[in-house]
């Protein structure tokens, strides 16, 4: 059974704005606190991170390119996931980032679902 590439296509689009809506959302809030749950901030990792690719996300969304930015941005939470978890980088990564172990685990989880809705849209 093969699976409606209309469907894979709209799935892409819905979470690149989910994932923009999300990260302009936390990154606003990451501007005025230094905690969000679990989550460490700090104005960088708001701006840079948050904001920053959360704007980028509506920028390719706005031009119908949704599939684009959601490899792009899969393959970013990957890597940052994974200089997350290599204790070397850690300490050069989580102290200028304000970064935690849950924040890796949830970079990459979403890099995990980015990537295969974005192989599944193929």
């Amino acid at each position: 059974m093969s699976a409606d590439p209309t469907l894979a296509r709209r799935q892409v689009a819905w979470w690149c704005w989910g994932v923009s809506a999300f990260l302009i959302l936390v990154g606003i809030v990451g501007l005025f606190t230094e905690n969000i749950g679990p989550l460490p901030t700090n104005r960088l990792h708001a701006l840079g991170l948050n904001l920053g690719v959360g704007l980028v996300g509506f920028g390719f969304a706005r031009f119908s390119e949704e599939r684009l930015f959601v490899l792009i941005v899969g393959i970013g939470m990957l890597a940052l996931a994974l200089l997350g978890f290599i204790p070397a980088t850690q300490a050069i990564l989580y102290p200028r980032l304000h970064m935690n172990t849950a924040e890796s685990v949830l970079e990459l989880a979403g890099g995990v679902v980015s990537l295969g809705l974005w192989a599944r849209s193929r």
